[in-house]
């Protein structure tokens, strides 16, 4: 399956400084590492090289990760390697084709139906991992933990309260593609099924904005939205999240909005850096009547309130223009 459902939010553990770090860690979240070799900060450069400038990945990165499911993260990490450096080229099908032999399945199967097979192997080994195989951006993705506790949350988006269950992950044996790919620096830090959230609950300080608006508000956003609109796409799931963030935002407002500034990319197929540049393009527009404003210091002359005040016009119009095109769309088949 893809991660229709299942979508993830990046957990910035870090500001730049330099633009070369900016253009670096945006070309490794836009899974595209030949670009970030460009860019690589000289204290990176050695464990980055290591990892993506020679034929074989020389890092140390699977000794760090074993586990009782070794033999199947070789494949996707050799799979990741790959398509990470080679974006000309699709290896999905190769993929397919490893796992399947893998598994002992007969013949090579599409990836989204291995979904019983892989969630047995990985029950098996005493693990817990998302539901079936799904992709997060154009890459097949696997995230393994060891240790899970359900839990329940309460709390706004915006005007609403949400009573929400929340199943905090542990220990993790791999947090897939994007941690791979910037040195541990990026990873998943939750994401939103249809009844529950799930969060990578050692990236959280729980009382901090992080949590409560980054985390909390934005999956929140997405489990309403499952609702609201069935079968959203995900850029328009990221949209509607990250105004959600803004509109909330107070003491880390400004971090998030250089955060998207950074990280936007109009020509993306990943729906984070995607939603990162039409949220600041759009709001760019409304503050600043330009197609997009780039400089923090000008959006730091703006108070939160309005700031936070704009973001939520933008997403009630959004959910006004959604609603009439979900219903033109039921009236259509009817």
């Amino acid at each position: 399956m893809r991660f229709s459902l299942l979508l993830f939010i990046l957990f910035p553990l870090c500001t730049f400084a330099q633009s070369d770090s900016t253009r670096f860690y945006s070309s490794c979240l836009d899974a595209n590492v030949t670009r970030a070799l460009q860019y690589v900060p000289q204290h990176l450069a050695p464990e980055f090289e290591k990892r993506f400038k020679y034929e074989n990945d020389q890092s140390d990165y699977l000794i760090k990760h074993t586990s009782g499911i070794d033999s199947l993260l070789i494949i996707f990490h050799d799979y990741w390697r790959k398509s990470l450096l080679d974006t000309a080229n699709n290896y999905d099908g190769e993929l397919a084709t490893k796992l399947c032999q893998f598994f002992h399945v007969e013949n090579t199967k599409p990836i989204d139906s291995l979904k019983e097979t892989f969630n047995a192997y990985i029950k098996s080994k005493n693990l817990f991992s998302t539901d079936g195989i799904g992709q997060v951006g154009r890459l097949y993705d696997l995230l393994v933990w060891r240790k899970q506790t359900d839990t329940t949350y309460s709390f706004h988006i915006n005007m609403e309260l949400l009573n929400v269950r929340v199943v905090l992950m542990q220990n993790f044996v791999t947090l897939g593609w994007e941690d791979y790919a910037s040195l541990g620096k990026f990873y998943p830090g939750g994401w939103a099924v249809t009844d529950a959230l799930y969060c990578v609950s050692d990236a959280y300080d729980k009382k901090s904005e992080k949590f409560l608006v980054s985390y909390l508000a934005h999956e929140g956003r997405h489990l309403k939205d499952y609702q609201l609109f069935p079968g959203i796409a995900g850029k328009d799931l990221e949209y509607r999240a990250k105004l959600t963030e803004l509109s909330m935002a107070n003491t880390m407002l400004y971090s998030l909005i250089k955060f998207f500034i950074s990280n936007g990319n109009k020509n993306s197929v990943n729906a984070h850096p995607l939603a990162d540049y039409n949220v600041m393009s759009d709001l760019s527009k409304r503050l600043f009547h330009k197609e997009f404003e780039d400089d923090i210091n000008k959006w730091k002359a703006l108070s939160v309130k309005k700031i936070n005040s704009t973001a939520y016009q933008l997403l009630k119009e959004n959910t006004k223009a959604m609603r009439s095109s979900y219903k033109k769309k039921k009236n259509d088949k009817a």
